[in-house]
């Protein structure tokens, strides 16, 4: 190989590298990006079945309780400056809808958004309950079919995700889960 064909190929591996590499960059970025939204997805979900599982079980500790022990196993993602827990109580009538005998948002959220389960109450109590009155509301979109008095706990908890960089979204969304038990 001559003097010149060893230096025009070291001009193409130049060129090459020039353009793989920001491309190379912008895969990586946004494979990054997409790991850190999995991450905060995964914990939202896990804390939406644990606080489930804790609060269908407890009778000792108060809802407000089990939200502040659940959002405190949310590292990395701070659910007291962006996010929002809400639990409610739903309970099932003979061939009818069922009615909402409970909702309770969690005090130390950072994020207002309404409960996907019943959105309408008028005004909370400084324990987080709603002030439902009479009669309880009927939610006639319930996913789950209930029998008479069987009770169900829904645990909702949303996050308001900011993205690291601009390479994959563009402005920050709301992800939640919500979990039946």
């Amino acid at each position: 190989m001559s003097k010149a064909q060893r230096n025009q190929s070291k001009g193409f591996a130049s060129i090459e590298m020039v353009i793989i590499a920001p491309l190379m960059l912008i895969v990586a970025m946004g494979i990054f990006e997409l790991t850190q939204l999995l991450q905060a997805n995964s914990i939202i979900v896990n804390v939406s079945r644990e606080g489930a599982s804790l609060i269908s079980r407890s009778s000792t500790e108060t809802p407000q309780e089990v939200m502040d022990v659940v959002a405190s196993t949310s590292s990395p993602i701070d659910l007291s400056s962006k996010g929002a827990i809400y639990i409610s109580l739903v309970v099932g009538r003979q061939n009818q809808s069922p009615y909402l005998s409970r909702q309770i948002r969690w005090n130390q959220s950072g994020l207002t958004i309404a409960s996907q389960v019943w959105s309408s109450c008028g005004s909370w109590q400084s324990n987080g309950e709603c002030n439902l009155g009479s009669p309880k509301p009927v939610l006639s979109n319930f996913p789950i079919a209930l029998d008479d008095s069987e009770i169900v706990y829904v645990v909702e908890v949303f996050y308001d995700y900011d993205p690291v960089s601009t390479f994959v979204f563009d402005s920050s969304f709301t992800i939640g889960e919500v979990t039946y038990l």
